[in-house]
């Protein structure tokens, strides 16, 4: 929509992830590092956790994007899953039919195939991504998966990525805790990365011009969002359609009271309301006749005011009217006066 308006070949705020967008804070440079580790380690096994919109499906895209070698990756992005699901699952990422669907016969199939690439010297490597959505007993399937063993250490890799209730699911299970070799939680973006984040975005989406989220603005972003990405990628999109709508060329901070309910759900708070006046017998004596005055004359210029600036509309809807206000004065209200032929 404002692409062409703001000289840009790409949507700089998706809230799908990209990973050619990804913004490498340094805690994403950390996880990324960690989850490499997990899938060259012959022990490895991650858990990544952190908010809604953090960036952990973007990063696990890129780390997939950037796999090199010989390896077997099956990657599951589905986590609502039965009880023997699971097994199924990973037997079709594998490319194999699942020869009997009792979960006995499928664990046997995927050891059967865990050895033999353990044989020719392939990694297995598991990724979950929403593992959060697990049963416990799909926790414990994969702690008996990567309790299997071969000549080199574990059969399988594994890398669990999710929201932060994943650790304490983990953790609830003492043999498949002691198994994982890193917990790593993504926290939001600081401010100054913020900052760093919005105008990675925009570069990378072609803009080359001055600077379009001043301090200001972005120390708002960062307060409404928490650091969070996919809320950042919310709040801009929505001042950059403001803008575009308006027709200028700069991003006014004023809209984020505007549309931050629009686009966050939240709720914007009001103006505390004033007490009611006080009724003439609460009111002391010695202060009525000023205090009403004061009041009266409150009120007189606020309606003033509000003429004053409807009068202000009416000129620019109505301009032709306007030019000669005496022209459309009617005496006496609706009353017209007799032409001179009939007085």
């Amino acid at each position: 929509m404002y692409l062409d308006f703001f000289g840009l070949h790409r949507h700089p705020f998706r809230i799908t992830p990209e990973d050619d967008f990804i913004y490498m804070s340094q805690q994403h440079s950390r996880a990324y590092v960690y989850m490499s580790s997990a899938i060259w380690s012959s022990e490895g096994f991650v858990v990544i956790s952190g908010e809604i919109g953090s960036g952990k499906t973007t990063l696990l895209k890129k780390t997939i994007r950037s796999l090199e070698g010989d390896l077997k990756l099956l990657n599951i992005s589905y986590t609502n899953l039965e009880s023997r699901d699971l097994f199924g699952l990973i037997l079709r990422k594998a490319g194999l039919k699942v020869e009997d669907d009792s979960k006995v016969a499928m664990l046997f199939q995927i050891t059967e195939y865990l050895e033999r690439m353990a044989a020719a010297g392939t990694p297995v490597v598991l990724t979950i991504d929403e593992a959060q959505n697990l049963t416990r007993e799909n926790l414990e399937d994969i702690r008996m998966l990567t309790g299997m063993e071969s000549m080199g250490g574990p059969s399988m890799r594994v890398i669990l990525l999710g929201q932060p209730e994943l650790k304490g699911a983990v953790t609830a299970i003492p043999q498949l805790s002691q198994r994982v070799k890193l917990f790593f939680h993504l926290e939001g973006l600081t401010q100054s990365e913020t900052a760093e984040y919005i105008d990675y975005r925009l570069l990378v989406s072609g803009h080359g011009g001055n600077k379009l989220f001043d301090e200001d603005t972005v120390r708002e972003i960062h307060k409404l969002s928490k650091g969070i990405p996919r809320l950042i990628n919310k709040l801009c999109d929505g001042m950059m359609m403001c803008a575009y709508a308006e027709d200028r060329p700069f991003i006014d901070p004023h809209d984020l009271k505007s549309i931050r309910k629009d686009l966050l759900g939240e709720d914007v708070p009001s103006e505390p309301r004033r007490p009611a006046p006080k009724k003439a017998a609460e009111r002391p004596a010695n202060r009525s006749s000023a205090s009403d005055f004061a009041g009266a004359t409150s009120a007189l210029n606020r309606i003033a005011d509000a003429l004053e600036r409807l009068d202000a509309r009416m000129a620019r809807v109505f301009p032709e009217e306007s030019e000669n206000p005496q022209d459309n004065v009617t005496p006496m209200g609706n009353v017209k006066p007799l032409s001179p032929s009939r007085k």
